[in-house]
């Protein structure tokens, strides 16, 4: 049960004690273990531990905390925090040096390489010598998002084009937020009751966009009575959003500014890339692995707009890798200081 002084009987415990009390109240001998009132002791303690049980699952859903998945919507629905759905990628495929004036027409099929699908948004007309067809994925979530330059196939050719074309900023795709990141919003809603334009408010609206976990307010950013939020993700690789996550915070966040506020800027933060040299002991591919995951766990922790990084923490994080027996770090020597527009990431790191 949920932490409290109470202490729930356990079934043989209920059976011992409506056992005593019925056999007391009808002056029955305790050694007549087979008789009738026996069994209705043992049926009468079994459907009282269902009703503790039940008692017991309301205790950790009655708060956000500690609730399944189920409850966790109702008291998000009570808070107007819903959970971020997943989000189609969008983008365009390209295709250089072609005659122009072919077309491409909207819902056209195109697949890459892993045979996942995407479809023409519009027409398209190749002009210049460059074809830009804007694509959205038919699968939802972050598997559609795809690096520049990766191939892309037609599925029906088009006369006078090569099938192949490369993806060309194809973004935007966010998987269903985690349940315990949409928790930790929810709580922090109890915790955060909106101000009307508080520097909080800025951060919880900030967060409600997809893709979106971590954002800091700045007052009079760009000048008396102006505000600025820098956005960011958890992504330990690469937390840094693009532009159209940007754009699309900047969009969720003005209808619900103050109306009276003065300029908004939504921002991403500019990587602080951290370059480290060690020497590592033992220094294979798994330990050097585990540094690796450690470190930018580390960075994510301790590598805010405005923090430092301390040499101690540093050597710290390598430590507790799984596999690490000892270490040397020859770089960074110093505490390395977080500007108010950064967020740290990794940068290169030499195994000495």
């Amino acid at each position: 049960m949920a932490d409290s002084e109470f202490s729930r009987p356990t079934l043989a415990e209920n059976i011992s004690m409506i056992r005593s009390d019925l056999f007391a109240m009808l002056d029955i001998s305790d050694e007549l273990r087979r008789m009738d009132e026996d069994v209705r002791a043992k049926v009468y303690a079994a459907a009282l531990h269902t009703v503790y049980g039940y008692i017991d699952y309301l205790a950790l859903n009655m708060l956000p905390d500690k609730c399944d998945e189920s409850w966790l919507a109702r008291h998000a629905a009570m808070k107007r925090c819903p959970r971020k759905a997943a989000t189609y990628a969008t983008g365009f495929m390209r295709w250089d040096g072609v005659t122009n004036g072919i077309t491409v027409i909207n819902g056209s099929v195109i697949q890459r390489d892993d045979l996942v699908q995407y479809t023409a948004t519009a027409d398209a007309v190749s002009a210049g010598g460059v074809l830009r067809l804007p694509v959205i994925c038919s699968t939802v979530g972050a598997a559609g998002n795809m690096d520049d330059s990766s191939a892309m196939y037609l599925v029906t050719p088009v006369a006078g084009l090569p099938s192949a074309g490369v993806a060309d900023t194809i973004t935007g795709g966010f998987d269903i937020e985690e349940q315990e990141t949409w928790r930790a919003r929810v709580i922090e809603r109890y915790y955060w009751t909106p101000q009307g334009g508080a520097d909080g408010d800025y951060v919880v609206w900030a967060k409600e966009v997809a893709g979106l976990s971590r954002a800091w307010t700045y007052r009079h950013w760009m000048g008396t009575g102006t505000v600025g939020v820098m956005v960011a993700t958890n992504d330990l690789v690469n937390p840094i959003p693009d532009e159209d996550t940007v754009k699309a915070a900047k969009d969720h966040i003005e209808p619900l500014a103050p109306v009276a506020g003065a300029d908004l800027y939504v921002f991403a933060p500019v990587p602080r890339a951290v370059d480290f040299r060690i020497r590592l002991t033992p220094d294979t591919e798994e330990v050097r692995a585990a540094v690796i995951a450690e470190l930018r766990s580390f960075l994510q922790r301790d590598g805010y707009p405005q923090g430092e990084l301390e040499i101690s923490r540093i050597n710290e994080a390598i430590s507790i890798a799984a596999g690490e027996y000892s270490h040397q770090l020859l770089s960074p020597t110093e505490n390395t200081p977080i500007a108010k527009n950064e967020l740290a990431t990794m940068g290169e790191i030499l195994w000495t």
